[in-house]
């Protein structure tokens, strides 16, 4: 497992392997249990007082001291405040002294929160406790990138900053499409946390070489960032599949997966036990191939495109930009629009000055037809993850879960 994605560790209160957050507190699954029982207002637990007053759990993780193990859960934050009640009909008193305030009874996919198709299908161990992947150290990472002095080749002859966000992806591209492509046949929770961290610092680069997205403060760089970088991956990755099925080097069922890897999406072996405790059957709504239906669409459109360096920069912008624009309010949509603007005067410039084409609206057209499908495709995985949100259909959690809004 890559050291910056890693899932929570011991217990905080026994020491034992944890299961996630529990009540404010990162807790295996009985203390957790515990605390539930002993942190009511009217527990009898409440009342215990321990002679010692510091005792610790044993090797074997038992606790053997109530009293004691009552007071590391608060000491930890635990809080019973977050305990969560009334969350149905039956189980609501005030429904039931308040009979004018019945509503018709609630059918048994509603109430265990589950719709009828999990419900014939749900796994013995389904379990609302979560791993959290803590993406802090990637954020860290992120920072360190922003915080770095930013270096061009000399002579630098860019006429501007989208000039240089060319040169800083194809510095970034470093597997050519000349070079041997390694064919991925299986993801599992290392592949996938590989291509999370190496794709998301990827982002976080070609960021850093945008001179005036590098003006802004750190903490507006971060969120769009962070909103970002699963969009900026995903043109790039179809913009390199477009590219090498032009030159006939991969099939129409190839993708890029990463770095100089790709994979056959009919053959390639997907491993979830680490996500999700459904199987992949179960799965099969939300993993269904018919879903990259729209990567074919936009990369059929990018490989009749076939667009420069300068014309990919300027939709990877587009894209990413135009999303945060949509979600964030205040100052930082202020400062998207200025980037947009400077921009589309930028692109004007190149076909203008350089490329010596005033008559560039048959281009751009293609362009925005390109972005306006894999706009269309994330909102539909927008959708599927809310679902899957919902359902509560995965077992793990993300420190930062704005960066997996689509996942």
């Amino acid at each position: 497992m890559p050291p910056a994605l890693c899932i929570t560790g011991p217990c905080e209160i026994c020491g034992q392997p944890a299961h996630g957050r529990h009540f404010g507190a990162i807790s295996c699954r009985a203390c957790a249990a515990f605390f539930r029982r002993a942190g009511k207002p009217n527990s009898k637990s409440q009342e215990l007082i321990c002679s010692k007053g510091n005792c610790t759990a044993a090797k074997d993780g038992i606790f053997r001291c109530k009293a004691c193990r009552l007071k590391k859960c608060y000491q930890v934050g635990m809080n019973s405040s977050k305990f969560q009640t009334d969350r149905d009909l039956i189980s609501n008193c005030f429904q039931y002294s308040n009979p004018s305030k019945l509503s018709s009874p609630q059918s048994l996919a509603n109430f265990l929160g589950r719709p009828a198709m999990i419900l014939t299908c749900e796994p013995e161990n389904a379990s609302t406790s979560k791993f959290v992947i803590d993406l802090s150290s990637l954020i860290n990472k992120a920072v360190e990138v922003f915080n770095d002095p930013v270096y061009f080749p000399s002579p630098c002859n860019f006429e501007n900053s989208l000039e240089k966000m060319v040169w800083a992806l194809e510095d970034l591209n470093a597997m050519r499409f000349d070079t041997k492509v390694e064919f991925q046949t299986r993801i599992g929770q290392s592949e996938l946390f590989s291509f999370w961290e190496g794709t998301f610092m990827k982002t976080v680069k070609w960021f850093s070489k945008f001179p005036e997205f590098m003006d802004l403060p750190m903490h507006v760089k971060l969120e769009i960032v962070k909103s970002s970088w699963l969009i900026w991956i995903r043109l790039d990755q179809q913009a390199q599949t477009a590219n090498l099925q032009r030159q006939q080097f991969l099939g129409e069922d190839w993708y890029m997966s990463g770095e100089g890897r790709c994979m056959n999406l009919k053959n390639v072996e997907i491993d979830l036990g680490f996500i999700s405790n459904y199987s992949k059957d179960q799965l099969g709504a939300c993993m269904n191939l018919d879903q990259f239906k729209p990567w074919r669409l936009s990369i059929d459109e990018l490989v009749k495109l076939n667009p420069t360096n300068v014309e990919l920069n300027f939709m990877l912008i587009q894209l990413c930009l135009h999303d945060a624009q949509k979600k964030f309010p205040g100052e930082i949509r202020t400062a998207i629009e200025k980037l947009l603007e400077i921009q589309a005067n930028n692109l004007h410039d190149h076909y203008v000055k350089t490329m010596k084409t005033p008559y560039y609206s048959g281009r751009l057209t293609k362009m925005m037809k390109i972005l306006q499908i894999v706009e269309g495709d994330i909102r539909r995985q927008r959708e599927i993850a809310q679902l899957v949100r919902v359902f509560d259909l995965f077992c793990i959690d993300f420190s930062n879960p704005e960066m997996f809004e689509f996942f």
